[in-house]
């Protein structure tokens, strides 16, 4: 062996095993070019939809910030799992984040036999934006409280009815969360269009809505109840069910997702960049606008509390029986 390319070798090998020993090896499958070719939002519901939107603004955000091209890739159909399935079998490398409802990850498990696994098949980036729904009612139902309706609701089991944007859908879940919780029998109206013209004339009796849409519609939906452990600060007047039904609790949210075995420093990137671009003055004054919180929270809080959701929207939808149509 040659003396002096032998040394080299050997200092070669001694800087690599400082180098794990000071945790600065390179993880398999990474490297510090990242993002080297433009990232793929999968975005699992049609352009134009609220959260369509909301992933537009973000990607223009992280175009920016990140120096490369942002895709958003619409592919809708099936509930979300047509999109979501594609991200899940996409190659772990931090070029395919999917934008995902909450139902997407935490009801459809339980709800569509699915050729992939929500839970173990993402890793959690970050919480986008969350909201709690409202419960609201007709003009024409007389009872004025939370309290009033469920005392109605116990002497007359069947005769109020609620509706749902569809078997499944989360106005579903929390209606039948909402019977489970106080012990009731409302009867259910599940709509393929909005349910909010029959919710308005009377023909229908209540509804689980985004509170944008119960603001827009002020006067012809009288709100109740915010399904949120607080009351929500922009509606300080509405209380919230909690206050009655202690743990009633369920937001609607958007959250971001990487395959599974995507590596830890291409996911702790894609949060990093995404909480600053959720922290910009233009992107809090929409979700302001649209009376919803901003999200931000690390992997390990976002995938904790999907966790968690999950478990409380599987037993709901196992005791209520809710199949899709």
């Amino acid at each position: 062996m040659n003396p002096k390319k032998g040394g080299t070798e050997m200092l070669r090998i001694a800087v690599f095993a400082a180098a794990c020993l000071l945790g600065a090896a390179p993880a398999a499958g990474w490297t510090d070019d990242y993002p080297s070719k433009p990232i793929r939002f999968v975005v699992p519901f049609p352009p134009g939809n609220a959260g369509d939107l909301m992933a537009r603004m973000l990607a223009e955000k992280l175009g920016a910030s990140m120096k490369q091209a942002i895709i958003v890739d619409n592919r809708p159909g099936a509930g979300g799992n047509i999109g979501a399935e594609f991200a899940a079998k996409s190659p772990p490398d931090g070029y395919t984040v999917l934008i995902a409802a909450s139902g997407i990850v935490t009801a459809n498990r339980y709800l569509y036999k699915l050729n992939f696994d929500p839970q173990k098949d993402f890793t959690p980036v970050t919480l986008l934006y969350s909201g709690a729904p409202v419960l609201v009612v007709s003009p024409q139902v007389k009872e004025a409280t939370l309290r009033d309706l469920i005392e109605a609701a116990r002497r007359r089991p069947g005769k109020f009815t609620y509706a749902s944007y569809g078997a499944g859908h989360v106005s579903h879940i929390l209606g039948e969360m909402f019977k489970q919780a106080a012990g009731i029998d409302l009867l259910h109206v599940p709509y393929k269009s909005s349910p909010l013209p029959d919710v308005m004339s009377g023909q229908v009796d209540m509804i689980f809505e985004s509170p944008l849409l119960v603001v827009k519609n002020a006067g012809k939906l009288r709100p109740l109840a915010v399904v949120s452990a607080k009351r929500n600060p922009k509606m300080p007047d509405v209380p919230a069910v909690a206050e009655l039904l202690p743990g009633f609790e369920v937001t609607g949210w958007l959250g971001a997702f990487v395959p599974a075995g995507t590596p830890p420093e291409t996911v702790q990137r894609l949060y990093r960049e995404l909480a600053a671009a959720i922290g910009t003055p233009e992107f809090r004054k929409r979700l302001d606008d649209l009376l919803l919180d901003p999200g931000g929270n690390t992997p390990e809080e976002f995938g904790a509390y999907v966790r968690a959701m999950s478990e409380r929207v599987g037993a709901v939808i196992r005791r209520g029986n809710i199949k899709v149509e």
